[in-house]
């Protein structure tokens, strides 16, 4: 059966519900729904993303999985969805619009993923309810994001060497005026590769952030993100030039 967070037709109501609903049930969950894996135990990782084109009066998205072989270090598979998307571009709420899609390619796959990661954010989110946080839920699989861009939070990643394996924390609060509460790290900036621009990881859902990072990190070969989502990109963009 379909998880709700999976459901294909929501709306800006019902996605703000969901999310309260499972934030509360996140916050109540402990260190135990995280999965105690190592790098070294890890063979299945997948890599998503979804391209957009219009039809008519109605946007599609076609969603793209890439299998990636941890232990050889290469992509083993990729597989495709392709269906309408009726929820909004809204700031906060990525996950409402994508995450169907994105779980139609991944069911596609011939493996089971031992981790998936998103090319947006997890708990680098005003409700630490990202896209790879509702994946992850609804899948019941250890997530984490990858995403270009900052979204909320605090760090000096614009002055951030520029060389590969190099980080800087993401803080939820200023770290110059946030003395009354406990500080909340959210993620990490981290460049994974030489001369090129951080990206902003973070946890989803069962799995911590340094594996995370080491896994995007083993995963990076010539571009700024790690591969499997670099071709999840690059090829549901190449599905969507016969549609233009």
């Amino acid at each position: 059966m379909q998880h709700e967070l999976l459901q294909k037709d929501f709306s800006l109501d019902e996605a703000e519900a969901f999310q309260k609903k499972y934030s509360l049930i996140l916050k109540k969950k402990s260190q135990k729904s995280v999965i105690n894996t190592k790098i070294n135990d890890i063979e299945w990782v997948v890599g998503v993303d979804i391209s957009y084109y219009n039809k008519g009066n109605e946007e599609w998205g076609v969603s793209c999985a890439v299998l990636w072989n941890l232990v050889n270090n290469e992509m083993e598979n990729h597989c495709f969805a392709e269906d309408i998307i009726k929820f909004p571009y809204k700031p906060g709420f990525l996950g409402f619009r994508e995450c169907n899609l994105l779980a139609q390619a991944i069911n596609k796959l011939p493996e089971t993923p031992d981790i998936i990661m998103c090319d947006g954010h997890g708990i680098i989110h005003p409700k630490r309810f990202g896209e790879a946080v509702q994946l992850g839920l609804a899948l019941d699989v250890p997530t984490f994001g990858v995403a270009k861009n900052p979204f909320i939070g605090y760090s000096e990643w614009k002055t951030l060497k520029r060389e590969k394996g190099k980080k800087v924390p993401v803080w939820a609060y200023d770290p110059k005026k946030a003395t009354d509460s406990p500080q909340e790290l959210i993620g990490n900036a981290v460049c994974l590769n030489d001369s090129m621009k951080p990206i902003f990881i973070s946890v989803g859902c069962k799995t911590i952030l340094d594996l995370s990072i080491k896994v995007a990190l083993k995963t990076t070969k010539n571009h700024r993100q790690p591969e499997p989502l670099y071709l999840a990109d690059y090829f549901s963009r190449e599905k969507i030039i016969d549609r233009l």
